[in-house]
């Protein structure tokens, strides 16, 4: 078995423990360290998991990138760690995964939260991205700073371009950089990631949809779809994010979701 990488945070306190534990997905090109912050927070409640995602982080590199191909990776680590349900937290493309995930298997997920992404096909916002960051000529740049300034044309959004260098690794001889994630894979797989499609399935248990209002991911015309395939999604805003909310509002992130999952018996 070739399981993800993963990270297991455990409350202090016994009772906490207990709980049911809260596994959490990071989007396209980022890395379960982008959720270090809030997973921290979180586990003073409850048992949380952080996943590289297949071709990600320091998870291993794989052919495909399927949403069913990653959600059965997620499920592999669950059987491994004996979790029966859990709570299952996915932010853009880990959102598509963790739509997918509770829509095939709702038995296994005791609530479901999706933040800035919508159950639906998007256009290819990220092949510049991709062109950007495939193009970096590494061997010719020698700090995070001098890359970073490259990328700027490619990436004009400085929180976005910031949880994209967390993706380098200096090379075993301490001489320049290397990517972790897969990049010619996920770049063979973006027509697969930007896509969504589903059976005529739906998630009943409840479930909230965490936006950005600055962000354009999830509009207002997305609710019905929304509410077709999640009946008890709620859906809660967050004034001054764009599409990176646990990162923009932390504390306002954490308010809105952590009692959330402490409503859920």
């Amino acid at each position: 078995m070739t399981l993800l990488n993963y990270k297991l945070f455990l409350p202090d306190n016994t009772q906490a423990k207990n709980e049911t534990p809260l596994i959490i997905l990071h989007g396209l090109l980022g890395a379960m360290d982008n959720w270090r912050s809030q997973a921290k927070k979180l586990a003073e409640f409850r048992p949380v998991y952080t996943l590289d995602l297949r071709n990600h982080g320091n998870s291993p590199h794989l052919k495909g990138m399927s949403y069913r191909e990653m959600y059965e990776d997620v499920l592999q680590v669950a059987e491994y760690e004996s979790l029966n349900s859990f709570h299952l937290l996915g932010h853009s493309m880990g959102g598509k995964v963790a739509m997918q995930l509770a829509l095939a298997k709702p038995s296994l997920v005791k609530s479901l939260t999706v933040v800035d992404i919508a159950p639906k096909p998007y256009p290819l916002w990220h092949q510049k991205t991709l062109q950007g960051v495939l193009s970096v000529p590494l061997e010719d740049l020698s700090s995070r700073q001098e890359i970073d300034e490259y990328l700027t044309p490619w990436i004009e959004d400085a929180a976005e371009r910031t949880f994209m260098l967390k993706n380098l690794k200096r090379k075993e001889d301490g001489r320049g950089f290397v990517w972790r994630c897969n990049l010619p894979e996920i770049s063979r797989g973006y027509l697969k990631i930007a896509g969504f499609t589903t059976a005529l399935s739906t998630y009943p248990e409840k479930c909230l949809f965490l936006k950005g209002d600055l962000s354009h991911y999830v509009q207002e015309s997305d609710t019905p779809l929304i509410h077709s395939l999640f009946p008890k999604a709620k859906i809660i805003g967050l004034k001054k994010s764009a599409h990176l909310p646990h990162f923009q509002e932390p504390e306002a992130f954490f308010e809105t979701l952590n009692p959330f999952l402490e409503s859920i018996a």
